[in-house]
């Protein structure tokens, strides 16, 4: 799987990341989140900015883009399935416990998302620390 964005998406990718988290708050506290359907359309662009610099993230080509990069995406594809499936069954049990079906549903996605981005850049650290002492995988 190829990056589909340019290297300079990944730093873009980042910076949206952190203004999602930090403008709803700012908002908040400047008082412009005062009614419930304002709070809502908080939350929805904050949630889309996420996946969305969450996107740039994992799919922007590296700076050393070749095969192994390909195979390190597809393994962090996989890797964060693994998780989301142990990750929902885990959800789903609690909202059973509880007899609170709404908590399994909420942001599955994005944190699918966020689990390709952090298994992707954990095998690209572990890549480039085995090539630095030349350790054949």
């Amino acid at each position: 799987m190829k990056g589909l964005f340019p290297t300079s998406f990944r730093i873009l990718g980042y910076a949206l990341l952190v203004l999602s988290v930090f403008v709803p708050m700012l908002m908040y506290m400047f008082g412009m989140v005062q009614t419930d359907s304002s709070l809502i359309l908080v939350k929805l662009g904050s949630k889309s900015v996420i996946w969305i610099s969450l996107f740039f993230i994992f799919f922007a080509k590296a700076d050393d883009e070749d095969e192994v990069t390909y195979s390190l995406r597809v393994k962090a594809i996989k890797f964060a399935l693994i998780v989301l499936g142990i990750y929902y069954l885990v959800a789903l049990a609690i909202a059973a416990v509880e007899l609170n079906y709404q908590r399994a549903d909420n942001s599955i996605c994005i944190f699918y998302m966020v689990m390709n981005v952090i298994c992707f850049e954990f095998l690209q650290q572990k890549r480039k620390i085995e090539k630095r002492f030349n350790r054949k995988s």
